[in-house]
């Protein structure tokens, strides 16, 4: 967190462990909530879209997680669950490539 500069501007921001657990839950075939569900947590400049992408979390990380293309992965999928909000059709879960692990 120390390495994020979004973190540290913003309180509310939910960082890039939280994004990573977010991407965790959404990928585990056990968890039933919908991308509506986890729009409704993340899709905000608070959540996802809240990143500036200046890979201070990746070149700092510790332990070498995959945390840039986690985020790509959530925002493709945050985007996805947002469009179809907008146009009202039932979210379903999309043939997408699996998430980076």
């Amino acid at each position: 967190v120390a390495a994020c500069v979004t973190a540290q501007m913003r309180d509310d921001f939910v960082g890039a462990a939280g994004l990573l657990r977010i991407a965790r839950f959404w990928i585990d075939p056990r968890d039933e909530r919908t991308g509506a569900d986890f729009f409704d947590v993340v899709g905000s400049d608070t959540g996802v879209f809240g990143c500036v992408g200046l890979l201070a979390c990746h070149d700092y990380c510790p332990k070498n997680l995959p945390l840039m293309e986690q985020l790509a992965y959530l925002r493709r999928r945050i985007t996805l669950a947002g469009l179809r909000s907008a146009v009202g059709k039932k979210d379903r879960q999309p043939k997408e490539p699996e998430a980076v692990s």
